[in-house]
């Protein structure tokens, strides 16, 4: 006979559940540690298929954080090579998506110099202004001296309202 509450089922077996439940729930959910995310690193070495990834992620790191990676993922491969448009400015993409804006925006600010501002003004014009105005503005905050250039003299003539 068993008490209500007892550890014992109805097999009679003790059972480890009854006392620490968390245990087994939480053992069958993926959680982002280091093992898990040099894990996610090895699922993308492995070239999988693009429509699957999300599912693989999240079987390693959680929902979760399986969600923005993908979404990380998907805006980064979107992205155009940096190298290439300080090469050729005016023919290399823009991005449509407003993410990868801000991030081909910030990318340029932070290599920026007063060496290849100009040709980074001949991109920045085929950008929405606010991200003309980001990447002008943390380029000059990083590097003063672009505000002598060329590109950066036009670019504040052009956008005087966005930037008074």
């Amino acid at each position: 006979m068993t008490r209500k509450g007892s550890p014992r089922r109805d097999s009679g077996q003790l059972t480890t559940d009854h006392f620490q439940p968390h245990i087994y729930r939480d053992a069958m959910n993926a959680f982002p540690s280091p093992r898990s995310w040099e894990f996610v690193s090895r699922i993308l070495n492995s070239g999988p298929d693009p429509s699957a990834e999300h599912e693989l992620f999240a079987g390693a790191v959680g929902a979760g954080p399986a969600t923005e990676f993908s979404a990380f993922m998907r805006t980064f491969r979107d992205l155009p090579n940096i190298d290439a448009i300080l090469l050729n400015p005016t023919q290399e993409p823009v991005p449509e998506n407003a993410a990868a804006q801000y991030a081909v925006a910030s990318a340029l600010a932070r290599c920026a110099s007063d060496t290849n501002f100009d040709r980074i003004c001949l991109y920045l014009n085929r950008l929405p202004t606010e991200f003309r105005v980001l990447c002008v503005r943390d380029a000059t905050l990083r590097e003063p001296a672009i505000r002598c250039t060329a590109g950066y003299v036009r670019f504040a003539v052009e956008n005087h309202n966005a930037i008074a």
